[in-house]
């Protein structure tokens, strides 16, 4: 597990990789703006590729993550896929 003021991200055993997001309406009102995060942590997620994590991950976002930029973004999520190898690999 990895957890941050803008996300949580839980790893679950390897069943099938996957990638599970959860955005609360509570947070994020509109579906046009949960749908751009969804798409946005999709893409992220691609370009990083761990091919170390052969599992499920689960992404729960919460209302900060909305006014990340890209790049941001970019670095808080290879910082928790970086922190979570280390973690499976000890």
């Amino acid at each position: 597990m990895y957890s941050c003021k803008f996300f949580r991200i839980f790893y679950k055993h390897p069943n099938k990789e996957n990638i599970e997001i959860s955005i609360s309406k509570k947070f994020f009102k509109l579906a046009v703006e949960r749908n751009k995060i969804k798409r946005r942590i999709k893409e992220i997620f691609r370009e990083l590729s761990p091919t170390t994590l052969n599992g499920t991950i689960v992404f729960s976002v919460f209302q900060p993550f909305g006014e990340l930029s890209y790049k941001e973004a970019v670095i808080e999520i290879s910082t928790a896929i970086k922190s979570i190898t280390d973690n499976l690999d000890k």
